[in-house]
């Protein structure tokens, strides 16, 4: 089954740009990384505002709560979706590196995503 494709576009043929599943998690995944609490009108909890992380001081704790920040906000907004295994963050040079580990539900197909998000400034 095909989904409409993450960010919006449309296809050579002019229609939705569509993907297949596994990309459509993927695509779902980080959106609830990088959408700010608040940043949605009607879903006010949604998100879980990694974006303010990128200028504090890089610490073990802080690398931790990253870890648990993102783990929790996966298995609150995904938890139908998949189960989230493992999550390691890396914080270098003003940029932020992300790998989750999961399995697509009901299925237990193992994936591992990988984001980076860089500082503007």
């Amino acid at each position: 089954m095909n989904y409409p494709d993450f960010p919006y576009r449309i296809d050579t043929q002019g229609r939705t740009a569509t993907t297949l599943r596994f990309d459509l998690i993927r695509d779902r995944i980080e959106q609830v990384l990088f959408t700010e609490p608040g940043e949605r009108v009607m879903m006010p909890t949604f998100g879980c505002g990694l974006n303010r992380l990128l200028f504090a001081g890089v610490s073990d704790a802080l690398i931790e709560d990253t870890r648990t920040l993102i783990a929790t906000s996966l298995q609150s907004w995904m938890q139908d979706d998949i189960e989230v295994t493992d999550v390691s963050v890396l914080f270098d040079q003003g940029a932020m590196f992300i790998d989750v580990s999961y399995l697509v539900l009901p299925s237990g197909d193992p994936q591992q995503a990988q984001f980076v998000r860089e500082s503007a400034a």
